[in-house]
């Protein structure tokens, strides 16, 4: 296991910063996902990580020591990129040796490690075959015995399921948590996808223009997000611009423009701070309630199988509100809601 830390990472192309002063760390064993829109840094400063870019600024370290002037196959990491980067005109058993052929490993060691990582992988009895006559899941299982083969001490993972379909990439990513679980190796993930983020991760980075604005569980920066731009992004959210109006200890209450709302937030908050209340659209209940009860009427009902997706419009303010099964509210109908007293509360303009 290995924990591998950056200090004030900075890139720069031309006139623009692709990463600008990244503080991050991934624990002894961790799975740590950088997660961010298209464009945001996340894939950068993986490969700053990799050692396959030189960073402009800053350091990386790896237990410790530093280890961002050292060249990618003295690092100590292996990395599953998203095309998979196979090599064609080799089979699966060479393709998964070929570390450890650049290390020098003896022929029979080196058969040895790759049966055993073929076997963690699933694919015992395929090393004979050549990636063209593999599906895209197993290709992307042979680029993960590649990289586990060499036994790095942080595993590096460049959205590697995003050219599979749905189905597959939501078997895939149970597989690689399992993997990562009992290989207990470091790992650092990105991608752009939250349900993989939620569902792989020990913690998040999220990333924006950037920058890290978040770090977290996957139950912190979904639920208790302290930055807007990770509420938008991770998730589904209702934004609702607030001003405190009063209140003390962790009980407020906050005028908006869907009318006050009762507000319990452990921060301490004073009348006249200006928030963001973040409402998730599964938290919100149809129906009468005691507090934060509101009248609004149906925009739209779409049927997601196992939810509704609601738009209701409360004032001139448009929620999506989320009910399990089939539409039971028509367009046009007038419901009452009810939200709870517990949100997101973002004090970031």
């Amino acid at each position: 296991m290995a924990q591998v830390e950056l200090r004030g990472v900075t890139k720069v192309y031309g006139a623009t910063a692709a990463v600008q002063d990244v503080h991050l760390e991934a624990r002894d064993g961790e799975f740590l996902t950088i997660l961010g829109p298209s464009g945001c840094g996340k894939t950068t400063t993986l490969r700053i990580i990799a050692g396959l870019l030189d960073p402009d600024g800053g350091e990386v370290l790896l237990d410790g020591r530093p280890v961002h002037h050292l060249p990618a196959h003295r690092r100590e990491t292996a990395m599953v990129f998203q095309s998979y980067a196979l090599f064609p005109h080799m089979t699966v058993e060479e393709n998964v040796a070929f570390g450890l052929r650049m290390r020098r490993v003896p022929e029979e060691e080196r058969r040895v490690r790759v049966e055993e990582a073929l076997r963690m992988v699933e694919l015992s009895g395929l090393g004979g075959r050549y990636p063209r006559a593999l599906s895209g899941g197993q290709q992307q299982r042979v680029a993960v015995a590649r990289a586990v083969v060499t036994r790095p001490k942080v595993l590096l993972f460049d959205e590697p399921l995003s050219n599979l379909d749905a189905k597959l990439r939501e078997r895939l990513r149970l597989e690689l948590r399992a993997l990562q679980q009992r290989l207990r190796v470091t790992t650092i993930y990105v991608t752009h996808d939250q349900a993989e983020a939620l569902v792989l991760s020990d913690r998040i980075v999220v990333m924006h223009r950037g920058r890290v604005v978040e770090v977290g569980t996957p139950q912190d920066v979904y639920r208790r997000p302290r930055a807007r731009v990770t509420a938008e992004f991770l998730g589904v959210a209702n934004l609702i611009p607030a001003t405190v109006a009063g209140g003390e200890g962790a009980r407020y209450v906050a005028d908006t423009a869907i009318g006050r709302l009762e507000v319990a937030c452990a921060d301490r908050l004073a009348q006249g701070d200006a928030v963001t209340l973040s409402f998730r659209p599964e938290d919100i209940r149809i129906g009468p309630g005691p507090v934060n009860c509101l009248s609004g009427a149906v925009q739209q009902a779409a049927y997601l199988g196992s939810i509704t997706d609601y738009v209701i419009r409360v004032n001139d303010v448009l929620l999506r509100v989320q009910e399990p099964g089939e539409p039971a509210r028509g367009v046009g109908e007038t419901v009452s809601l009810v939200l709870p007293a517990a949100p997101a509360v973002i004090r970031e303009p």
